[in-house]
Parts: structure tokens; sequence; C-alpha cells
């Protein structure tokens, strides 16, 4: 681990636990929704957390970049960047449903460094760290050993495959594995992570989704790349492939990538 991380993780939490009040505060309450360009919903909840996370990585942090979900980007050249996704699950948390999330990320040079899933409503809290063990509310977790796909538990979005042939690919995979069950959120990430379940396949995400959940999956010794198998950056373009170890993640690659 490299030690100067240190400081960045105990703020990460700091915005975790702020992140925790702020969404906690508005959750199961009667709210007010607006619909963005791309048509998925917006709450005070939303905003209102990033706006309480921005305000005080500027502060601790002014050389910062910062990219969120619901406003623009500031110094988005920065050597490190936070990303942010207030809440993360907007319609489960419109719905009462706990599986929302907040996640916090760090990243140096494009690459994720620091990563949290932050579920407040079963408080619950994954952080990863490059190079480190993840945890879960302090305590180390780790993923499954799962390695076959036909033993495999998968969760997936199910809705949202751009991509024909990614779209083949994940039905098929659905009709291999032992169990599967759409949706989830980011708490299908930390479920990963606790070796609860062993696969989340994902399309059509921005990077505040995906860019906490690098060091959370790689820290319990999961393996998550882009769809064709490449490391997840800010640059990537929206397809996750999550699972919990390089064999099984090997193969879904593989099947994947044959539909192509």
């Amino acid at each position: 681990m490299n030690n100067s991380y240190q400081e960045y993780i105990n703020f990460a939490n700091k915005l975790a636990d702020e992140a925790t009040i702020t969404s906690m505060q508005y959750f199961r309450t009667s709210l007010d929704i607006d619909n963005k360009s791309d048509e998925s919903p917006v709450t005070i909840a939303d905003k209102n957390t990033e706006l309480k996370l921005r305000s005080m990585i500027e502060k601790q942090y002014p050389d910062h970049g910062i990219l969120g979900e619901e406003f623009d980007s500031i110094n988005p050249s920065a050597e490190f960047i936070w990303v942010i996704d207030p809440i993360d699950g907007t319609r489960s948390y419109i719905a009462g449903h706990k599986d929302f999330g907040n996640l916090i990320s760090l990243t140096q040079n494009k690459k994720p460094i620091i990563g949290i899933i932050n579920c407040p409503a079963h408080k619950e809290r994954w952080i990863g760290v490059k190079s480190q063990n993840s945890t879960i509310n302090k305590q180390n977790t780790q993923t499954s050993n799962v390695t076959k796909i036909e033993n495999a538990y998968l969760f997936t979005s199910g809705l949202y495959f751009d991509e024909p042939h990614l779209r083949k690919a994940v039905d098929k995979i659905t009709n291999t594995v032992r169990y599967y069950r759409y949706g989830g959120d980011c708490y299908m990430y930390g479920m990963l992570a606790s070796g609860l379940i062993d696969i989340v396949i994902e399309d059509t995400l921005k990077v505040h989704d995906y860019m906490a959940l690098v060091n959370v999956i790689e820290g319990a010794g999961g393996k998550i790349t882009d769809k064709y198998g490449n490391q997840i950056t800010t640059d990537s373009q929206g397809s996750v492939v999550a699972s919990a170890n390089e064999k099984l993640h090997s193969e879904l690659i593989s099947l994947i990538n044959e539909q192509i």
C-alpha cells in the first residue's frame, strides 16, 4: 500500500459519512422528481448530496478535480480527480428501496486508487484501495471461489445493452448460470465483493457509475474490466464485467467476444 493514500482514505470516509447523512435525510420522504435530458430521474437528495461533497473537496483539495453526475466537472485535467455519484440507483431511492448507494472514488492520472460503495440504508460500506485488501465495515472481504459460469450467481441490469453481440452474450450467460437476478444498483457490486454472488454485467454506464467499483472488486480478489477485458479508466466506454476471480472472468470475456 502507498502510505500517502491514507490521508485520502480518511477524507473519502468523511465524504461517505456526509453522503449518508444527506441522502438518508430525504429517504422515504415525499420528493419532487425531475427528469434529466436522458430521461433519468433526479431529486433534491441527488443534488444536495453532491453539492455537499463538492464543497468539502474544494475546501480540502482546491487543486484536485471533481467529476460528478449532477453538475459540471471542475479541473478535469488535474492529476487527482474525485468521481462522485451522489445517489446511485435514484429509481430505487425514489421507491424507498434500500439498494441505492453513494459512490465515491479518487483517481490519479485517470486510474482509480480509492473507491467507496456506501449503502447507508443497509448500513454497509465497502472500501477499496489500490494494492490493499478491500473491507466492509472495517472487516476484510473476499469474493467467492466459483470459477465456472454454470455454477455462478449473476446479477445484471438486463435492460441496457446497446450492442447486439453483448446482448446475445448476456442472454447466453443468463441461460447458463445457476441463478440470476435483474437489478441491484451498486449494492450488487458490494455483494460480489462479499462473495454472495459471482458475476455482474452492465452496459451504458457513465464514469461516475463505475469508477468507485474497481478498487473494491479488485481488492476483494475479483476482476473487473470492460466487455473486451480492458482495464477500467475514466476513458472507458460504459460496459462493465465484474466477477469473482481471474479464471471465471477469462471464461466470461471469451464467451462475450465469441459473439463479435
